[in-house]
């Protein structure tokens, strides 16, 4: 697809992966709306990318609210009067904690967050992509850990944000099914490390999952040894010119964990297969 001239809305794209993304669409001549919860560093965002002469302005949003996304529609359709043909839910967060140990808030936050704020987005932008008959396309960002389970997640990001990166996999895996033979495409992103500001989620937390919080978490690998957002977000977006519906950004790192998940499952299956004879 084509992204020059079309309108597309990035959430969490203040920075990172999304401000990445955003970069990468503005450069190929698409009119960028930044959404991101921090509305200060999104209309710096998008003041970055208007000083190198690009189209993008910065608004607002909380992926868990409706009305929220409701406002961003409005904003996106009507700052340059043109419908939005792609939409990317790239807005995410991080949590520490088993499988045991996390807590009841930190685990329905990152599932409100992660995956509900996806399904909103959908239910919102979708019906109108659809009615308008040109080609849209909508990408979520899941993460490598959709492709199994990385072995670096010692005390990192665990649990409750795998199990939620999981479920946008299946998601987008409904979405590619229920938009086939349609005008709008699904895709969706299983980056492997990238520099972004994820294992700061908590300064963002809801308040009713226990409000803002300081925890940092740090990974075994510093975040500054990580791919850039920038060079992330042009592997992105390149891929999505490509109509492509998986979409990676480092590829060795994914490439390991799904190479381990599918030798392990297709290895059961071959002992299954032997011990019952089917």
């Amino acid at each position: 697809m084509d992204v020059s001239g079309t309108v597309a809305v990035v959430t969490g794209g203040a920075s990172g992966i999304g401000f990445g993304i955003a970069a990468a669409l503005a450069r190929r001549g698409a009119k960028v709306v930044i959404a991101d919860i921090e509305t200060e560093r999104a209309l710096v965002a998008a003041e970055r990318l208007r000083d190198e002469g690009l189209e993008a302005t910065g608004v607002f949003l909380d992926v868990i609210d409706e009305a929220s996304w409701a406002n961003l529609a409005q904003v996106a359709a009507g700052h340059w009067d043109q419908p939005v043909q792609l939409l990317f839910n790239n807005a995410g967060v991080g949590a520490p904690g088993t499988v045991h140990g996390v807590s009841r808030q930190t685990w329905e936050w990152v599932f409100k967050v992660n995956v509900e704020g996806v399904y909103l987005g959908v239910r919102t932008f979708a019906p109108a992509m659809l009615a308008g008959g040109l080609p849209c396309r909508i990408v979520n960002t899941a993460s490598e850990h959709a492709l199994g389970l990385p072995d670096s997640v010692t005390g990192g990001i665990s649990a409750a944000y795998t199990s939620a990166k999981h479920a946008v996999m299946g998601y987008s895996l409904c979405m590619r099914r229920d938009f086939a033979g349609t005008n709008v495409s699904a895709g969706v992103v299983c980056p492997g490390p990238v520099a972004t500001d994820i294992w700061n989620s908590f300064r963002n937390r809801h308040g009713d999952f226990g409000g803002p919080r300081t925890l940092k978490v740090e990974g075994e690998v510093p975040m500054s040894r990580n791919l850039p957002g920038t060079a992330a977000g042009e592997r992105i977006v390149e891929q999505v010119e490509a109509d492509d519906f998986f979409i990676f950004t480092n590829g060795p790192n994914e490439a390991a964990v799904l190479e381990a998940f599918t030798a392990e499952a297709t290895a059961a299956m071959a002992a299954f297969r032997a011990r019952y004879g089917v």
